[in-house]
């Protein structure tokens, strides 16, 4: 746990001015625990969540996604979540994921309990002495403020919340059964491989790479570098993979090896329904016809020069300063990826806990 917890809580005291000692405990418990002292059957998980919404009243407040640490955020429910369609059991299926990656342990708890003290919240000590003597059990929130504010919500990995409209569209094609391929193309830093493999650990998956090929050598031509996008060998992406998944076969291709500059042995890999790939790239008008989805991520140039400093270090990222992000902007700008994406995702706040800040 980072020292910032205090200053988080200090946040939610702010926007929850009735919050009770106990109430605290809840956020030290769910930013430590997560939400899986919740779910013991995710099929019960979401029946309570559809009963859940059914029963609030239209009057309920919007509230925004509150970060709780830990990454992780209260998602709150509204009315409107009903009429969205496949909305509540993507919810209900990202509940019983958060629950079942993020484990907390009762040092982390303890730790986060201490901390609270430095915010002299009226009767916190005496209720921390008694919530110890109790064992520290899992809490409910507080009579005041469950009257004062009618929480409803659900604790989720803050990127899946981050991505939750990504993953909405994704979810109808990984229950379809038929071959779908989603695409996920944008700048160097914004999160694509991020978003691929968080997609890999929710839904059944085959993730390829863009950087698996890398044009060879051989077929470096300066005709070839000086169109847009021509370090790819998209060619050999269309033929090795794009192709046999559109017939529902296997795949058999072979990843260029970038430190030796030259293609690996022959990859199998078996056919699955569905099919991501990431990288820059990916949209590329030659492949772009071959997608049922096309995503595009982007973030600030501050954010992604620190992101790629804080990945490559310094050293690392003179490279992407002066040859791949100038590569990648020509091909952005002349073939405009972005325009022709289904959805574009600025992620320039994403992949940052409030308690690393």
């Amino acid at each position: 746990m980072n020292r910032s917890f205090p200053a988080l809580a200090r946040l939610h005291a702010r926007r929850y001015p009735l919050m009770a000692p106990q109430d605290f405990g809840k956020l030290a418990y769910q930013s430590e625990f997560g939400p899986g002292h919740m779910v013991s059957d995710p099929a019960l998980a979401l029946e309570r969540l559809l009963t859940e919404c059914r029963g609030l009243t239209p009057d309920c407040l919007h509230r925004p996604p509150e970060p709780i640490g830990g990454g992780l955020c209260r998602f709150h429910l509204e009315p409107a979540h009903l009429s969205q369609e496949g909305l509540l059991p993507l919810v209900s299926l990202l509940f019983t994921a958060t629950a079942c990656r993020h484990t907390g342990t009762r040092a982390g708890l303890e730790e986060r309990l201490e901390s609270l003290l430095a915010l002299d919240i009226p009767g916190y000590p005496a209720w921390l002495r008694d919530y110890r003597a109790e064992d520290c059990p899992a809490l409910h929130h507080s009579e005041a403020f469950r009257s004062a504010y009618h929480p409803h919500y659900r604790v989720l990995e803050r990127d899946y919340v981050n991505f939750l409209f990504v993953l909405l569209a994704i979810w109808p094609l990984a229950r379809g059964g038929r071959p779908a391929v989603v695409a996920i193309d944008g700048r160097c830093g914004s999160g694509k491989t991020s978003l691929a493999a968080l997609i890999a650990a929710l839904f059944p998956c085959n993730v390829f790479h863009m950087d698996d090929f890398f044009l060879p050598p051989a077929l470096r031509t300066p005709e070839r570098l000086s169109q847009p996008g021509g370090n790819v060998d998209r060619e050999r992406m269309l033929a090795e993979v794009l192709l046999p998944l559109s017939r529902g076969e296997d795949v058999t291709f072979r990843p260029f090896d970038c430190h030796a500059g030259r293609l690996r042995p022959p990859v199998s890999v078996p056919f699955r329904p569905l099919t991501v790939v990431e990288g820059s790239y990916a949209l590329h008008p030659d492949l772009a016809p071959q997608y049922d989805l096309k995503l595009f991520l982007t973030c600030s140039r501050e954010e992604q020069r620190r992101r790629l400093l804080e990945r490559e270090g310094p050293e690392g990222l003179i490279p992407f300063l002066e040859k791949w992000i100038p590569l990648e902007e020509r091909y952005f700008d002349a073939l405009r990826p972005e325009a022709e994406s289904d959805l574009t995702v600025d992620t320039t706040g994403f992949f940052q806990d409030p308690e690393s800040l």
